[in-house]
Formats: structure tokens, sequence, C-alpha cells
């Protein structure tokens, strides 16, 4: 009896002082890979900051990896689309009305200071990168916090040259706030605003 009682007790404060969990072993970080792993497209408004610039951008997703870019902020009117069947990109600097350019995701026109390419914007491979992290650092639970009337779990990833601190939806299980510290000082935090998953959309908003 005594020594069941001493073993709930350790549990109990292990769990109070939210001690790191090494590697990726997190079960809300597993919960997050396989959410995304479920779904089949998204839509929101990605409002982000860094490095003293501000952008807003409605972001389109479909599984096997369609995205599509509409601009509100800097670049208003702009729209870019990715094609992972032909690994193409199309962007139209103006609107849809006017020329386009036909561009590797790699291109430097459209990749940002940090090397973000198009392709690997979506919420599957930030995810992979926080696995990532978090297999080469350690993940301590935070306590809740709401963030637009949502009260949130949320969750420290640290390794040496990164951390990620998130705010997970608590229905959807998926990431709606992300602050990313890198080991330079520098900072980025992207809000994920109206997240809405796996609605009715049309195949034609990926064509170029």
């Amino acid at each position: 009896m005594i020594r069941q009682l001493s073993t709930a007790l350790l549990i109990w404060i292990c769990l109070s002082i939210a001690v790191p969990v090494w590697g990726a072993d997190d079960p809300l970080l597993s919960e997050m890979t396989d959410k995304f792993n479920a779904l089949t497209n998204y839509t929101t408004l990605l409002d982000s900051e860094g490095e003293g610039e501000r952008s807003k951008i409605f972001y389109t997703y479909k599984k096997p990896g369609f995205i599509r870019m509409d601009f509100i902020r800097p670049h208003k009117g702009a729209m870019l689309i990715f094609n992972p069947i032909k690994n193409k990109v199309t962007l139209r600097p103006f609107s849809k009305w006017f020329f386009k350019f036909n561009l590797d995701p790699g291109n430097r026109l459209i990749t940002d200071s940090k090397g973000h390419t198009v392709d690997q914007s979506d919420i599957g491979a930030l995810i992979r990168s926080i696995v990532v992290c978090a297999r080469e650092g350690s993940v301590t639970p935070l306590p809740p916090e709401t963030l637009e009337n949502l009260v949130c779990p949320r969750l420290r990833v640290e390794s040496t040259m990164i951390t990620y601190l998130l705010w997970i939806h608590p229905e959807l299980r998926l990431p709606i706030k992300v602050v990313k510290l890198f080991s330079e000082g520098e900072k980025e935090i992207v809000f994920l605003r109206n997240l809405i998953v796996d609605a009715s959309l049309d195949d034609t908003l990926f064509n170029p």
C-alpha cells in the first residue's frame, strides 16, 4: 500500500512540475501528427511577423500538397499556386487577370530570407520540423492559455539551434500560434487564424 501511494505521489509531482520529455515522445506532439495525416484540406489566415516585417496571406491547402496563397499584405492582390504533381509554382503578381510566371518552388524570387519555400509551407511541414527539433532536444508541456476565445494546450519544443512555442487548437489538435526562436536571437511569430479543416473546396481554386 505504501509503495502504491509513493508511486502515485511521484507521478503527481512529475506532472505538476512539467518535466521535459526527451525526444519526440510527447502524446500531444504525436496527436498533431496524426491529425494532420488524417485531414484532406484546410484553410487559414496566416498572420505572421518577423525581422520587422508583417504579412497576411489567405492560405488554402489540399492533399497531396496543392497550395494556394492569396496575399493581403504585402503585395495585395498577388496569388501563388503550387502544384505538387508538376512540382511547379504559378505566380500572378497583381491579379489573376494579368500575366503569370511559372517557377520552381526553390526559386529565389519566392523564397524568403530564412529559406522558407512554398512547397514546405504547410502545417504538415511545420509539424515535421517540430518533430525533428524534439528528437534532438526536449518537449515541455506549458500551462494552457486562452487565444481567440480558445483554451489552448501549449508546448515548448527546444533543441540547440531552435525553440518552438506552440498554442494548439483544443479540438482540431493542430497549432494555431507558433513562436519560433533562433539561437542568434531572432524571432518569428505565426498565427493560423480561423483554421478550418476538411471544408468543401472547389478544385478550380488550384487552377493557375
